[in-house]
């Protein structure tokens, strides 16, 4: 399978790969809103731009382009860490995500990955996967920004083997390539795993996944920031360096050149001005913190926002995400959401009994397959799975044994305490002190992103 596109059609690419979404029925007024409440669109009218606060215009130049630049930098210590001996090579995780996986923040226990960095300054590279066999998997290809510019999962690939040719953004093509934004990509593959006994076969997906090209030399390593001017010239550097402007970003990179924010400019600015630097960007990591806790609950949960892994021109918020969730996959892929409790607060006391019940017919509305997982909630904000009785860290529509009631619906027990023998099959344990609920539902239905479909809420139950 060959996929045609170009840098300029990318974005026409990825609103047109889901057929579902066309001829929607619009949900009524007071549903659009208060959904667009919880994924912040009503807020987005300033995105256009780089917001900055009440600084001299060259402080908040430097606050801005460190928002911009952020991404680049996170990616380039990802690509640090995960790349392995060589670029343009697989690098697979072989087990699914469990207690013992403590590297990574908010692991899933659904599916394994596998991954590589792309090279592409030398020539093109090709990428071959093999049949799916009614498997889900995707894959994502994310250029330095943490733009997701291509998602090819099932109703792209219509589980046949395929491929797919990448090249640079000044690269030669011939018409039947993907221009990639930026010359690294970082391409991520999910391969789902439904049971225990499933994971030999999902491991021959993985080994059946091939790239063409040759294996090159890491880049050389970035340095490590030790104080934030260090790390906006860090930033400056890898944007010169690997990172070119978006379509629509020249005039706005310009600016910053103009204002000597380059990295001679930087080299040789005086004190005054480095201290103003300084400034614009402590207020820079300020707005990222208020923007990451700007969130307002819908029943219960914190719904992502629409633009999630496809950030178009809202840099505050893709900086944002630089930070908490790198590699996020757009909504059309995959939503993730975060059960709130009564009080407001994002977790639970693992002492105390709750449920989420699903009515009849009301599981969440997903294509590929939905699940819940529980973590322990540690007093930083990370997330883990954590041991428990019955090393069971995920709840979904794959789970074994999982018992409806009559009618239909579908209670999930969550917390410390045993509810008993009759409902442990649907029991989610938790341990430590709080936990924490996300749910993540892949190829959502359209109903889940326009609103139609919102999650009950989570309920403490006394008694158990």
């Amino acid at each position: 399978m060959k996929l045609q596109n170009t840098r300029s059609d990318c974005a026409s690419y990825l609103a047109d790969g889901d057929a579902g979404f066309k001829g929607l029925q619009l949900p009524d007024r007071r549903m659009l809103l208060r959904y667009a409440s919880a994924l912040g669109l009503a807020n987005l009218g300033g995105c256009s731009s780089l917001l900055t606060a009440d600084l001299s215009p060259f402080d908040a130049s430097c606050g801005d382009l460190y928002l911009y630049g952020l991404p680049v930098l996170e990616m380039a210590r990802a690509r640090q860490r995960t790349i392995g001996k060589a670029a343009n090579q697989w690098r697979h995780v072989r087990k699914l995500a469990d207690s013992s996986s403590r590297k990574v923040t908010t692991p899933n226990n659904d599916t394994l990955y596998s991954s590589a960095w792309l090279d592409l300054r030398k020539g093109p590279v090709e990428l071959t996967y093999p049949n799916a066999t009614g498997r889900y998997f995707s894959v994502a290809f994310l250029d330095m920004f943490t733009n997701n510019f291509v998602v090819l999962g099932p109703e792209q690939t219509l589980g046949q083997s395929g491929s797919v040719r990448l090249v640079a953004p000044d690269g030669p093509t011939t018409g039947d390539e993907i221009i990639a934004p930026t010359p690294w990509v970082w391409a991520q593959v999910r391969t789902l795993v439904s049971n225990a006994d499933d994971l030999k076969l999902a491991h021959e997906f993985q080994d059946g996944l091939r790239i063409l090209g040759d294996q090159l030399p890491p880049p050389d390593p970035v340095s490590a920031p030790t104080d934030p001017l260090s790390e906006l010239q860090a930033i400056v550097g890898l944007l010169e360096a690997e990172a070119p402007p978006l379509p629509g970003e020249h005039q706005l990179r310009d600016r910053w050149e103009r204002a000597e924010l380059t990295s001679e400019g930087l080299a040789n600015a005086p004190q005054s001005r480095l201290t103003l630097a300084v400034n614009g960007i402590k207020d820079a990591r300020a707005r990222i913190t208020k923007r990451l806790a700007a969130s307002t609950p819908i029943s219960g949960w914190i719904y992502p926002e629409a633009h999630l892994g496809d950030f178009g021109n809202d840099y505050l918020y893709r900086a944002s995400i630089s930070v908490w969730g790198l590699g996020a996959l757009p909504l059309r892929e995959a939503a993730y959401f975060r059960a709130v409790a009564q009080d407001g607060v994002a977790t639970f006391p693992s002492d105390k009994s709750f449920v989420l019940r699903f009515e009849p017919g009301a599981a969440p509305p997903a294509r590929a397959f939905w699940s819940l997982s529980l973590y322990e909630a540690l007093d930083d904000g990370r997330l883990f799975f954590s041991p428990n009785p019955l090393g069971r860290h995920a709840i979904g529509d794959r789970t074994p044994g999982l018992r409806t009631e009559t009618d239909g619906s579908l209670t999930i027990w969550l917390g410390g305490p045993d509810p008993g023998e009759d409902r442990r099959s649907n029991w989610l344990p938790a341990t430590g002190t709080r936990f924490a609920l996300i749910l993540r539902a892949y190829n959502p239905q359209p109903s889940m992103l326009d609103g139609r479909y919102l999650l009950p809420q989570v309920n403490a139950v006394s008694g158990v």
